[in-house]
């Protein structure tokens, strides 16, 4: 496409050789009216594949655009060419449009002749037996019934002298018999109720004789049927949706209906009882959510139901009582983990202080204690008074004994039960204790 850009430009820069009336030729187009101001364009980033697809095919867009511009004033310039009996410099001009467009009809039609009449000594009369010829030819496909060929030579002789008044003539009414013809087709498919058929050839017939008797209104009626068709078909396919279930669907399908048969009574009631429907599967969907406590879904569901004509202050209150709920829930679940982190930092702190305790007591009993010192008792041979306090200290040091032994200090436990001993000599377990220890040494123990 860049390639067929530049070589218009380049065509339009060089031209062709310039006749006597080279001042009536349009000068090209400058750049502002040619080339696409970027500048004035707000793309912003273009980062998506599908940003620059469409970025992509607008610059496509605009460069066709672009060519056609500077191709039509290359083609106006050589029809004038044509017209001032330059024949040479039309055909000169219009063999570089065919290069850079070889479809454009015009251009291939003025090529023709332009190379048909080059080299005449008398333009004007060369071109008038040119033109004769080319309407004798129209004259006999006419008459054998050919009146498509027909109309094309004709309309090419036209483009080419367009106030030849008897070509122009014969050119209407070739046109007039073609639409009558389109018109006949089309009133064929009408009564074989092919809609869509009968409206393609009268449109063809509107093409050819815009002002054929009662072509704008067979047209009209038809298109009003067309439409009818087409919404009673999409009303059927409405049914069938909504007999599977398939509400949504059926609703877009009956909004095409409408949009071709506005006011349309019965698509209107449908309507109506589906997005009833709708509205309350999606209130009965949220009433579920808020049971099972799925809150942000239970309020998307409300708001939807709204959009299927669901009464919007019912469904606020609704969402306001769902709202209440996870807020008042909230609170609760803040007091509960207040209270239950309270109840483990009490129940922590009773730990550490029965642990404090059981280690302080477990310190105590494994303490030496110092045998307090005894005052010399003078020997009676009364029995001896053994003193509370002695009693105690025999008891302590029995405690010490035993956690010895269990440990396998014995030499420890048996000091510990002497010293038990030698407070309170009844004290019988402290004495058992010894027993035990020389069994144990006796029977080659440590």
């Amino acid at each position: 496409m860049h390639r067929r850009i530049a070589a218009a430009a380049a065509l339009l820069a060089l031209g062709a050789p310039v006749p006597a009336r080279s001042q009536d030729l349009k000068p090209p187009p400058g750049d502002a009216e040619v080339f696409l101001d970027l500048s004035k364009v707000q793309l912003g980033p273009v980062t998506s594949t599908k940003e620059k697809d469409q970025f992509l095919y607008t610059v496509q867009l605009e460069k066709s655009r672009m060519t056609r511009h500077m191709l039509e004033v290359v083609y106006d310039n050589a029809f004038q060419l044509y017209q001032s009996g330059d024949f040479k410099g039309a055909r000169e001009l219009t063999k570089k449009i065919l290069d850079i467009d070889p479809n454009w009809t015009r251009a291939s039609m003025l090529y023709s002749a332009a190379t048909t009449l080059q080299g005449s000594r008398r333009p004007g009369a060369a071109e008038n037996r040119f033109m004769n010829d080319r309407f004798q030819e129209g004259m006999v496909l006419y008459r054998d019934g050919q009146l498509a060929q027909a109309e094309a030579k004709w309309k090419q002789a036209v483009e080419l002298s367009p106030y030849n008044l008897k070509v122009r003539y014969w050119l209407h009414r070739v046109r007039h018999e073609l639409a009558g013809l389109h018109f006949e087709r089309g009133e064929r498919a009408w009564r074989q109720h092919r809609l869509s058929d009968a409206l393609d050839q009268w449109y063809s017939a509107l093409v050819l004789d815009p002002r054929y008797p009662r072509l704008a209104a067979v047209i009209s009626q038809a298109e009003s049927d067309h439409r009818k068709e087409v919404a009673n078909h999409r009303l059927q396919e409405a049914l069938a949706l909504y007999g599977e279930g398939k509400i949504p669907e059926a609703l877009s399908r009956l909004d095409a209906v409408l949009a071709q048969t506005p006011g349309n009574p019965r698509v209107e009631r449908l309507m109506g009882e589906l997005r009833h429907e709708m509205a309350d599967q999606h209130l009965d969907q949220g009433r579920r959510y808020y049971g099972q406590r799925r809150y942000a879904q239970a309020i998307s569901e409300f708001k939807i139901a709204v959009k299927y004509g669901y009464d919007p202050g019912t469904a606020d209150a609704l969402i306001a009582q769902v709202l209440e709920t996870k807020i008042r829930e909230k609170d609760e679940a803040v007091a509960a983990a207040k209270a239950r982190k309270k109840r483990q930092e009490q129940k922590a702190k009773a730990e550490s202080e029965e642990a404090k305790k059981e280690e302080d007591l477990k310190k105590k009993e494994l303490a030496p204690v110092k045998p307090a010192p005894v005052a010399p008792v003078a020997i009676s041979t009364g029995p001896a008074v053994i003193t509370p306090e002695a009693k105690r200290l025999s008891q302590q040091h029995y405690f010490a004994g035993i956690i010895a032994f269990q440990k396998g200090d014995y030499q420890e436990a048996r000091r510990q039960w002497t010293l038990a001993k030698q407070y309170d000599p009844s004290n019988s377990d402290a004495q058992a204790g010894l027993e035990r220890i020389d069994r144990i040494y006796s029977e080659g123990g440590p």
